[in-house]
């Protein structure tokens, strides 16, 4: 009996090991399955899948099958497929490559009932939907009235997208056949296709369009290319013949170009041509010179020219948007013009003035005025938040900073259930598989329209899987943003303190850049091809690493170590040359040669001010979340946060809070 209880024990102490040896086989299997169809194994593929069962990502060889046979002409298994796993994202690539292989077949009977049941196929396949509706005008089985509507619909899709300049392909031929049949392209539409590659600088593509054109409109079209060589020179010399009601369309175009071009030059002389033409040009609506003219302002703003200050306020209020008020008040901060920039502040619309960006400036303004009273009042009132203005107003009050992370609060009921839906079981299985992309895609696809309390779940589910870069968005979709733990993790420590160590940066300031860039996604890729926790270009990573004199390993930029290695170190050298981690992180963002530019034109001696005119917006919020993240991560490590005006100052070690007085922090 005892020996029947011993063998009991140790079965039950080998279930666990049994389940996960099946698993692992089933993600070998699966494997296999995958590399025995991309090699065209096919019995094999089937041998290995059948083995399988319901194995979590069995659909995605099923439809990877469809498509291999489509691919090869057979098409049979495609809509059943289709059907059967319509909740998993991979079908979507399904889908598309079917609607493809029908065009290329000249099925537009099936094409058109595809986008029918899958509309968002139109807006991605813009030309096989033309086409698939032209067909079902001329052959559908329908009622004529309806036929004359699609007609009618092809030829308005295509001539909007014959004026912006898009290709017309092949593909398309007979519907441009039968647009011109109907006596298009008009004068109009003929100038909306040159318009569009005049403006870009395409005049290899205006030659055959301009043949249509008078002799003088083909000097217009000359006069135009002179502009864009010279544009000062050119503009001085407007001619007449561009003077008149019928020139209007190519009089603007021409005018918006080369007065943009200018601008880019010098917006003092863009403004100068551009008040002239807009005396002498009475044919042109007032409101085109007024756009043009808020351009003008902003660019020079961007640039931090003051006289762009006279230009804005000189708009018409209906031309004044978050843009124009923003940079008004910029402008006046960077001269500290406190009674301008309250009154600006005090003519926003109101949601922009209680944006806690405008609430602070406005603090300030009224500090630097007197009215300290006030002024406490507005900081306190900020310092109950957590970010950039709100630890800036905790400050000034010598206020501690509102630093808690209280417990998610939800049924691990509900948690089970998120974890049961087939999306999420994909997902888990493709992070097994270290396929981040697939496992992301499975996530969000199976999340879609979820509400706050189920993405609550899915944190608490991407929690305990250790998902850092989806614990951060899912809290956010949750509107948990007290969930300071969960949104600001300490992952990597290892690699992080040996950076720090290497570079003399604070673990702090290599955490908040890896959260801003990547969020923690360590195969994070960018649109311009950055990579990895700290988005590293590779021509920056291939210099820093010769630098540092690492080997052919440097370019492992989704290897977390490598990439904290070398982006520590291209911030750190950043920071030693600026000697500033805002500046530094600045430069990280926008390049290091965009931020001496703007030293050149805005002295360091008041850093808040400074940081708030950055021109770009991306870069301004990037420095503000990273200097504000720090804050956040000393509170992690159980550190007492460091002063953010002392790093803003440059004194990170030298001041603590401690040492900060009531406005004795103030802009010089």
């Amino acid at each position: 009996m005892r020996v029947l209880f011993i063998t009991i024990a140790l079965l039950l102490l080998w279930v666990p090991a049994l389940q996960a040896a099946s698993i692992e086989q089933q993600r070998d299997w699966f494997k296999q399955a995958r590399s025995a169809l991309n090699s065209d194994q096919i019995k094999h593929f089937h041998v290995l899948k059948d083995k399988l069962g319901d194995y979590a990502l069995t659909p995605y060889l099923d439809i990877w099958y469809a498509g291999k046979l489509l691919r090869k002409g057979d098409e049979h298994l495609v809509a059943d497929t289709l059907i059967a796993y319509a909740a998993v994202p991979e079908s979507i690539d399904l889908r598309n490559d079917w609607l493809k292989y029908m065009a290329k077949k000249g099925n537009w009977a099936g094409a058109h009932r595809l986008i029918e049941a899958s509309p968002a196929l139109a807006s991605k396949f813009p030309e096989i939907a033309m086409m698939a509706l032209w067909r079902a005008s001329q052959y559908a089985d329908i009622s004529s009235q309806q036929k004359v509507i699609f007609a009618q619909t092809v030829m308005e899709k295509f001539s909007s997208r014959w004026q912006q300049g898009k290709p017309i392909t092949a593909l398309i031929n007979p519907i441009y056949t039968a647009w011109v049949k109907q006596g298009h392209p008009n004068d109009m539409e003929r100038w909306s296709r040159i318009i569009s590659f005049a403006s870009k600088g395409h005049w290899q593509k205006t030659a055959a369009l301009s043949q249509s054109l008078s002799k003088q409109q083909r000097q217009w079209l000359k006069y135009w290319r002179s502009i864009q060589k010279n544009p000062e020179k050119a503009l001085q010399a407007w001619p007449e013949s561009l003077s008149s009601v019928e020139s209007v369309r190519p009089a603007s175009a021409i005018i918006s170009d080369g007065i943009k071009r200018l601008s880019r030059q010098d917006p003092a002389k863009a403004w100068s041509e551009l008040q002239g033409l807009k005396s002498s040009q009475k044919q042109i609506a007032p409101d085109f010179f007024s756009t043009l003219e808020r351009s003008v302002a902003l660019r020079a703003a961007r640039r931090h020219q003051q006289i762009a200050s006279k230009w804005l306020a000189a708009l018409p209020s209906s031309f004044h948007n978050e843009d124009t008020r923003g940079w008004q008040v910029r402008l006046a901060i960077i001269v500290q013009d406190w009674p301008q920039t309250l009154a600006v502040i005090g003519d926003m619309p109101i949601e922009q003035r209680q944006q806690d960006r405008w609430m602070y400036w406005k603090a300030q303004a009224m500090a630097a005025s007197g009215n300290l009273k006030d002024a406490d009042q507005q900081f306190r009132t900020l310092a109950e938040g957590r970010g950039y203005y709100n630890f800036l107003s905790a400050e000034k009050l010598a206020l501690p900073f509102k630093l808690a992370s209280p417990e998610i609060v939800v049924a691990d009921t509900l948690v089970a259930e998120i974890d049961q839906i087939p999306g999420i079981q994909r997902a888990s299985e493709w992070l097994a598989l270290n396929s981040q992309n697939k496992a992301i895609r499975e996530w969000h696809f199976a999340l879609r329209g979820f509400d706050t309390i189920h993405w609550k779940a899915a944190t608490v589910l991407a929690s305990r899987w250790g998902w850092q870069d989806q614990v951060i968005r899912a809290a956010f979709k949750a509107k948990e943003m007290d969930a300071l733990t969960e949104r600001f993790p300490m992952t990597y420590a290892k690699q992080v303190k040996q950076a720090a160590h290497a570079t003399g940066l604070s673990e702090a300031a290599i955490w908040s850049i890896i959260r801003q860039e990547s969020a923690f996604n360590a195969y994070a890729r960018s649109y311009v091809g950055a990579k990895g926790l700290m988005q590293l270009m590779p021509a920056t990573a291939r210099q820093v690493a010769r630098k540092l004199k690492m080997g052919k390993g440097a370019l492992k930029l989704f290897s977390p170590a490598t990439n904290i290695r070398l982006g520590s170190s291209y911030l750190a050298g950043i920071k030693e040359r600026f000697g500033n981690l805002a500046l530094a992180a600045a430069g990280y963002n926008a390049g290091p040669y965009r931020v001496s530019t703007w030293l050149e034109r805005v002295p360091f001696d008041a850093p808040e001010a400074w940081v708030e005119a950055i021109p770009f917006n991306e870069t301004r919020r990037y420095v503000q979340q990273v200097m504000a993240f720090m804050t956040v991560y000393e509170w992690r490590q159980q550190k007492e946060p460091s002063s953010l005006v002392a790093r803003l100052h440059a004194k990170v070690e030298e001041v603590s809070l401690n040492g900060i007085q009531v406005h004795d922090v103030e802009l010089r």
